[in-house]
């Protein structure tokens, strides 16, 4: 899954507008802390993505052709998923 830089951008920021209304947490550096927000964000939406990949490599390699989007396929694709993620201890 790809999410545009400007997406990325405004959900950190609305994060960190969050936090600091909330008084959850005090920025001595905005920018530092809009960076490593967006860090944070792109790296679960890479691993999100990963995942993915993996799933649907997992499913293509089936010998019963699984149709992508029936009833069968999803219920396989969100068991996998599941497994995938508690590998990678998400």
């Amino acid at each position: 899954m790809h999410i545009s830089e400007d997406r990325i951008s405004h959900i950190a920021h609305q994060i960190y507008d969050k936090l600091w209304r909330d008084d959850l947490a005090d920025f001595p550096d905005e920018r530092r802390a809009l960076d490593s927000i967006k860090g944070s964000i792109e790296g679960f939406f890479s691993l999100m993505g990963q995942v993915d990949q993996v799933v649907r490599d997992k499913l293509a390699s089936y010998s019963q052709a699984k149709v992508p989007g029936s009833r069968e396929w999803e219920i396989l694709y969100q068991k996998f998923y599941a497994e995938e993620l508690a590998k990678k201890k998400w």
